[in-house]
């Protein structure tokens, strides 16, 4: 008689009085195990979605902004960390990845500095206009936040220099 592929199946038959209990199986154990860990790996995942922003803000982890200026060329971030892509050469490359993969923005500054470019929420429109602007000069008016190693520019105005 065979035994179905449950729980209490992972222990295999069921002994006969006077008789050892069964080993666990290898199989069964590592389905157990990896169960156990695809439950913990999302039960990990989901925590705090939604709601990360009250956290930081009740932990005093909140980003400083400051207000700035900052001219530069438009990035596909993709390309120019994956290697080094940037420049007019590259502009059509840029533009699809922006517009059409969605691959996130950046500012090339004349001094080397990459910035994250992202849309402010109480400015949202402003920043459609970025990613058809991929490797060309623009000014970027906004906030600068660093927040875990990451600096960005919340983008309020962007036009192109």
């Amino acid at each position: 008689m065979k035994n179905k592929r449950t729980i209490k199946g992972l222990l295999g038959p069921r002994p006969l009085a006077g008789q050892r209990p069964p080993k666990l199986c290898a199989g069964g154990l590592l389905g157990l195990a990896a169960a156990s860990m695809l439950t913990l790996g999302l039960a990990y995942a989901h925590e705090g979605h939604g709601h990360h922003d009250e956290k930081a803000e009740a932990q005093g982890k909140t980003a400083i902004a400051e207000s700035v200026t900052v001219t530069g060329e438009v990035l596909d971030l993709s390309c120019y960390l994956g290697h080094g892509s940037a420049g007019k050469e590259h502009q059509q490359c840029a533009k699809d990845c922006l517009l059409k993969l969605h691959v996130p923005a950046g500012l090339l500054t004349s001094d080397g500095t990459v910035y994250l470019l992202v849309p402010d929420h109480k400015h949202e429109k402003a920043f459609v206009s970025v990613p058809k602007m991929a490797a060309q000069q623009i000014k970027v008016t906004g906030k600068r936040v660093m927040q875990g190693g990451l600096q960005a520019i919340l983008v309020e105005k962007a036009e192109k220099i």
